[in-house]
């Protein structure tokens, strides 16, 4: 990953102090400021009515400077939508050339034309979603960057005092801050893949996009197309394969939170760290699956089971 430019670094660490109180020495190694984009920095005071937020400033200096780099670049996409400021060529032309596979930012640049192209160029871009072949796990990227990011940073101990990790407080920072990044495309995704819709050519696209979600490491992903595709299946065959995946994720998420939610002293299994560098590696779905085997829990899900009734 290349990167950014010193400028674009100290605004992220200025960024950074303000919204968790952390401080960085200009040794750190700066990374992809865009992850980092709030709409508002928390423990900011009140600006003036036009007065630009801290991330708008680094936000920016980290366009100009590194839409090559994807994360960068989706960044880049998400703000024109938000805003209108669509003055972003090089951004637009890393993901459509370099990115061309990922359903992500082919959904983003489909989500830009919705707002400012004509039906001619919408068209296209549905066509790049259609053609995409994978989808990137948003949320294991941020946990990796914001480990990066804060790696030797000793954050203060909560006030029920020093845990027994002192690295275990970090740790929560980086997967709190990754957990508020999810994916923007998934209501205008719904709309467009309504199940029985009338164009043919539509209804293979959808399919197909809503297959590579679902084989994805993404558990949002894998989820929101899961029931896509079962609400959508043509035939008993097709609804008994969605029905078993969404029993199988269901039955992997229930046992990865109680893991997760255990006391350490009766789930010894568990290492933040390690779990971590799963998630890295093999991204949200695959870290739980690999956290219930270290457990000696299967990760299919015993015949018959259910997912447990909400009150």
């Amino acid at each position: 990953m290349q990167p950014l430019h010193d400028t674009t670094f100290h605004a992220l660490s200025h960024l950074m102090h303000e919204a968790i109180g952390v401080h960085f020495t200009a040794a750190k190694k700066p990374l992809v400021a865009s992850r980092l984009a709030f709409s508002q920095e928390p423990s900011t005071p009140p600006r003036a009515a036009g007065e630009p937020a801290p991330s708008d400033e680094w936000l920016e200096r980290a366009i100009r400077t590194g839409s090559d780099q994807p994360v960068i670049a989706r960044a880049a996409v998400s703000r024109c939508i938000a805003t209108g400021r669509c003055d972003i060529p090089a951004a637009i032309q890393t993901l459509r050339t370099r990115e061309a596979d990922d359903a992500v930012s082919q959904l983003l640049l489909w989500r830009m034309e919705m707002v400012r192209g004509s039906p001619a160029t919408m068209a296209l871009a549905w066509e790049r979603v259609a053609n995409a072949t994978r989808f990137v796990d948003e949320y294991a990227e941020g946990v990796a960057l914001f480990d990066r990011m804060t790696r030797g940073v000793r954050l203060p101990a909560p006030d029920d005092g020093p845990s027994a990790d002192p690295d275990l407080r970090r740790l929560e920072v980086v997967y709190g801050l990754s957990a508020g990044l999810s994916m923007t495309a998934l209501a205008d995704l719904h709309r467009r893949c309504r199940a029985g819709a009338a164009d043919a050519v539509l209804d293979e696209g959808c399919r197909h996009l809503l297959t590579v979600m679902a084989d994805s490491a993404s558990l949002l992903a894998n989820s929101f197309a899961t029931s896509k595709l079962l609400a959508a299946a043509r035939d008993a065959a097709e609804r008994a394969r969605w029905q078993e995946r969404r029993r199988e994720l269901a039955w992997i998420t229930t046992e990865a939170s109680g893991l997760l939610g255990a006391d350490s002293d009766v789930v010894p299994g568990v290492d933040t760290h390690a779990y971590l560098r799963w998630t890295v590696e093999s991204g949200e779905l695959g870290a739980m699956r690999q956290l219930l085997a270290v457990n000696g829990i299967p990760v299919q899900p015993p015949a018959g089971w259910q997912p447990p009734r909400v009150p």
